[in-house]
């Protein structure tokens, strides 16, 4: 009996910790290095279209349209000690730890009245996350 008591043990203290990794996407990759794809004062709309797809968000203005291209990336770490919720007084948290970064790629390209690029912006942030 006393071997199968200290297996229940041992199996109740790993029951007990819990770990949860996550990682969520929201839009699409921006494709190729915008710099080296956009040339202010040539390139229009349809080229821009081309090479990004549609935009996230398309702002409308009297000085041109502006497209908005935005990648998303969450990464969420957790991790949870506590006593099992079967031992008779329900669970009951002992230690709690958990990370939660967010990080985008944004692409602003802006356009003059006749559709042509006028100036753009990209700043890569995903690879500002930190490996899990």
């Amino acid at each position: 009996m006393r071997w199968s008591s200290g297996l229940l043990v041992l199996a109740l203290l790993l029951a007990a910790p819990g770990c949860t990794m996550g990682r969520w996407y929201v839009g699409s990759p921006i494709p190729g290095n915008p710099a080296e794809l956009l040339r202010i004062g040539s390139t229009g709309k349809a080229d821009v279209l081309g090479h990004f797809g549609p935009p996230d968000r398309m702002l409308r203005q009297k000085s041109g349209d502006v497209f908005i291209y935005r990648y998303d990336q969450r990464n969420s770490s957790e991790l949870r000690i506590g006593t099992p919720p079967f031992i008779g007084i329900g669970a009951y948290t002992l230690f709690h730890w958990d990370k939660d970064q967010d990080k985008s790629d944004r692409l602003m390209v802006f356009f003059d009245p006749a559709g042509v690029v006028s100036a753009f912006g990209y700043r890569a942030g995903r690879g500002e996350l930190e490996p899990f």
